[in-house]
């Protein structure tokens, strides 16, 4: 009897670990740009956050960049948000290699839309979360520049 529910309890745990993970989509690469791709970041909460997304002419809102919004559109579209260094080193695992990618403290930001208040300062975190993530970035091909 004490065999069938140690053998029990181990099914269940199991079920508890695998079941989840079958149900979790798996993130695939990300389209190539033809502009490359933006990052961004800034300090909230005593964590550092980051935006991947889609490079264009065009300079995008504050709005648009810090509000976490996960984006992936069939049309190429790209604005993932990210909270600390590891999960931006998984994100950029999905960029394809020799993509480029700039890193701004400021970039090309535009205030914030008509009507919103975002007192959010876009900046490069310290110089050892650039160096490990730029290593990271490099090692992945990339075409990592930091403004």
């Amino acid at each position: 009897m004490k065999n069938k529910l140690v053998i029990l309890v181990g099914i269940i745990l199991v079920m508890l670990v695998v079941l989840p993970a079958c149900n979790s989509k798996v993130a695939g690469p990300l389209p190539r740009s033809m502009k490359g791709y933006e990052l961004y970041s800034w300090q909230e909460g005593g964590q550092w956050h980051f935006t991947l997304i889609t490079g264009t002419n065009r300079n995008k809102t504050i709005t648009e960049v810090v509000t976490g919004e996960t984006k992936e559109g069939e049309d190429g579209w790209v604005n993932i948000h990210a909270t600390g260094v590891e999960a931006i080193k998984a994100v950029l695992s999905r960029v394809p290699a020799k993509e480029f990618v700039s890193w701004s403290g400021r970039g090309t930001v535009g205030p914030p839309a008509e009507g919103e208040e975002l007192t959010i300062r876009l900046e490069l975190p310290p110089t050892d979360i650039i160096n490990q993530i730029k290593e990271h970035a490099e090692q992945l091909g990339l075409d990592f520049n930091v403004f």
